[in-house]
């Protein structure tokens, strides 16, 4: 049996048996793994706190002959992320986010990149203001890092550049994002030119920067109905954390009082 050390986040643990616990790990050295730990609900020494939703941790691994499921041997916690879960909006953004790494990785397909990003996102939202606008980034960079980003540049038709249009552009959620006049059809919405720009900046913005873009409440709703659109037709599934996640921001933005007026202008990644 191979024996496997490597650094991972907690995305998703049940319950298995009368005494163990079936673990989905996001690791740095092999991807998304799911692990059994046995005797973890019977123990309290063996697993002493690791086994929860977003910690990380470094684990040791043993990968059994004739099967995919890994044994999960030992966890020491790294970072506990406590933040996340003592607080209703951060904890909504992350579970939304550990979410799609859950569902939309492949099993055992190595991309550290992606884990350095996961842990930096978390780190974030750890210690920034937990606003729609920061949940709405770290979605489509989400995205973009899977492989599903949106075309907003240049028309996903033709190829056309989109940098000067004025007014607003359509977007054609099938053809994978921004489609010139040219190349629309009715299928299409019209989206300000202005917001499309936001967005691809704010894919290439810093998380800590976001403040920036210039994007008022409006303009962050209207770019999350999009991007809800655009990966529910693309990704094929419907995340069983999202109406939990709009539950609670659409709330701060009752708590907050009455939007203010759309701000969004044309600008100039964790």
């Amino acid at each position: 049996m191979k024996e496997l050390r490597t650094r991972a986040l907690v995305l998703r643990t049940f319950d298995q048996a009368e005494s163990d616990r079936l673990v989905h790990l996001y690791t740095e050295s092999l991807g998304r793994v799911s692990a059994i730990a046995k005797g973890a609900r019977r123990s309290r020494r063996r697993f002493p706190g690791t086994l929860e939703i977003l910690n990380l941790l470094e684990v040791r691994l043993i990968e059994p002959p004739r099967t995919s499921l890994l044994r999960l041997e030992g966890a020491r916690l790294e970072r506990p992320f406590e933040r996340l879960a003592n607080e209703l909006r951060r904890y909504a953004i992350a579970c939304h986010f550990v979410e799609i790494l859950d569902r939309f990785t492949g099993e055992h397909e190595s991309n550290p990149e992606l884990f350095r990003f996961a842990v930096g996102v978390l780190d974030v939202l750890a210690d920034e203001e937990p606003d729609p606008l920061l949940a709405l980034l770290i979605f489509v960079k989400t995205l973009a890092h899977l492989g599903y980003r949106p075309q907003l540049q240049t028309c996903s038709v033709c190829g056309r550049s989109l940098q000067a249009h004025s007014g607003s552009v359509a977007f054609v959620v099938r053809q994978g994002g921004a489609v010139c006049r040219a190349c629309e059809n009715e299928e299409g919405s019209r989206v300000p030119a202005t917001l499309l720009r936001a967005i691809e900046e704010g894919i290439r913005t810093p998380l800590r920067e976001r403040g920036r873009l210039g994007l008022s409440g409006p303009a962050v709703g209207r770019a999350q109905l999009l991007l809800d659109r655009f990966s529910h037709f693309h990704l094929g599934i419907q995340l069983k954390s999202a109406p939990f996640l709009r539950d609670i921001l659409r709330q701060e933005r009752v708590d907050s009082g009455p939007p203010r007026e759309d701000t969004a202008s044309a600008p100039g990644g964790s």
